[in-house]
């Protein structure tokens, strides 16, 4: 159901209500695409964790900078806060 959506470029259908359409399209479609490849069938196509970290730390900028220029912060921006905070993971996969 959801490829159906996508693939009809019907992303708001998927986005949860909570957002209110309140998201960067262009972000969105990013995530989509990584979490798209993370579940293909065969594994040379899928991204390493790295490469999944890397452009879903590009989504979360993208998405923080629109919300930035859409309202004014008078301390700290949440862009400054972000590239303050460690999303580097210490622990490797777990045992199923």
């Amino acid at each position: 159901m959801v490829s159906f959506m996508l693939g009809n470029g019907d992303i708001r259908s998927i986005v949860h209500q909570r957002l209110h359409e309140d998201f960067e399209t262009n972000s969105f479609w990013k995530a989509v695409e990584i979490a798209m490849a993370c579940v293909s069938p065969k594994s040379n196509k899928r991204p390493n964790i790295s490469q999944v970290v890397t452009e879903l730390k590009e989504c979360l900028m993208s998405e923080l900078a629109r919300r930035n220029k859409s309202r004014t912060t008078d301390s700290t921006s949440s862009t400054e806060m972000f590239s303050n905070t460690n999303l580097t993971s210490e622990h490797g996969p777990l045992a199923r």
